[in-house]
């Protein structure tokens, strides 16, 4: 089979969808060489060849305004993607979103529904194109991936689509966040981390509810001065606003660190005290796993699939109960015998995802939908 699959949310900092096909591609190509694959991109500035996609793996990189690309497939289902790439048997997005195409087989991944249960939440792109089209290019799609249980249950309800159109292909953990190293002094230093830290991680939007996380540590800083609150990722609309109605405490034992990529992200995991994820939903909870490889604790909202995905490794408290949440924290902190259970449970655990499973499960779908 020839697949083809969208590469360019792995342009540029790959959170989210573009960790996905990352990831995807690299063990589809380690796992199943007999197939060819082809990653497209489109940009005016990014070009594919600054993240190195596997070897082996075509590249059809196009230098077009990406906005105006998406508003022609998105609304207007063209040109094929085939006009880009050329004949193919299977044209996989990794996101809701269609790659229209002639004859190929068309597939797209449905990370979770938030966007259709909170449209005042999202922005950018989601804003403008999966709200409006995502129940569309689902029904339109020869199939749907979707990372978790949770979120097939979204697609059926939200999207509209019936279950057997529906495959589950859970994510995985790459091998660098096993058994890293807690990050080195220098590091530390260079962000201002000089004291045990709760950590999170991810894009600071309005799903990640920071606010409560913010409202968590001003309870756990009255009572010490010995903890840090360190932030990692991007910020997002909505962010200055809940920055500014955090406490002068917060804030100046809060550290806002920028996206860490593979490189230096793991140390991190390994050195904070337990990563929190205070979020309204999750569709999979991929930093959960992380850090659970790397031996930290992990609090979480008991909300969407985090609870399906993290399991009994972790801890979880009611979403946007910040008083619950600073309690869980003082349990981690203060009883070194949970801490090591937790470290322990959490490794076994993020172990049997591995993203070679995924790819067997993508593989299979491929199979069945392309023979």
């Amino acid at each position: 089979m020839h697949i083809v699959l969208d590469f360019r949310p792995a342009l540029r900092q790959s959170t989210g969808v573009g960790t996905y096909v990352r990831n995807l591609t690299s063990a589809l190509t380690e796992s199943f060489p007999e197939d060819s694959y082809t990653v497209f991109s489109a940009s005016w500035r990014d070009r594919v060849s600054g993240v190195l996609p596997p070897s082996g793996v075509a590249v059809a990189d196009w230098k077009i305004p990406v906005r105006m690309l998406d508003w022609a497939w998105h609304r207007w289902q063209w040109p094929s993607v085939e006009h880009f790439v050329g004949a193919v048997d299977i044209a996989h997005s990794p996101s809701p979103m269609l790659l229209p195409a002639r004859r190929a087989r068309t597939i797209v991944t449905v990370h979770d529904c938030y966007f259709m249960r909170h449209p005042e939440d999202v922005f950018g792109p989601v804003k403008r194109d999966y709200v409006p089209l995502a129940r569309r290019a689902a029904k339109v799609a020869d199939a749907v991936a979707v990372v978790s249980e949770t979120t097939a249950a979204e697609a059926e309800d939200l999207l509209g689509i019936s279950r057997d159109k529906i495959c589950v292909t859970p994510l995985g953990v790459r091998r660098e966040f096993f058994n890293a190293a807690a990050a080195s002094e220098v590091l530390l230093a260079r962000h201002g981390i000089d004291r045990p830290f709760l950590l999170f991680v991810g894009r600071r939007e309005k799903r990640k509810d920071l606010g409560t996380l913010l409202e968590a540590f001003d309870e756990l800083s009255a009572e010490s001065d010995g903890l840090q609150l360190v932030l990692v990722g991007p910020d997002a609309p909505g962010w200055d606003e809940t920055w500014a109605g955090a406490s002068d405490r917060v804030r100046d034992r809060t550290r806002l660190v920028p996206y860490q990529g593979a490189e230096t992200l793991p140390g991190l995991y390994a050195a904070a005290a337990a990563l929190v994820m205070p979020s309204r939903w999750e569709g999979f909870g991929l930093t959960g796993l992380e850090a659970m490889a790397g031996g930290t604790p992990v609090i979480a909202s008991k909300v969407g699939s985090l609870p399906e995905i993290l399991g009994s490794a972790a801890l979880f408290v009611p979403p946007g109960d910040s008083s619950a949440m600073a309690q869980r924290c003082r349990h981690v902190l203060d009883d070194t015998v949970l801490a090591a259970r937790l470290s322990d449970d959490g490794r076994e655990h993020a172990a049997s995802f591995r993203w070679s499973r995924t790819a067997e499960r993508t593989h299979e779908l491929y199979r069945r939908l392309g023979g």
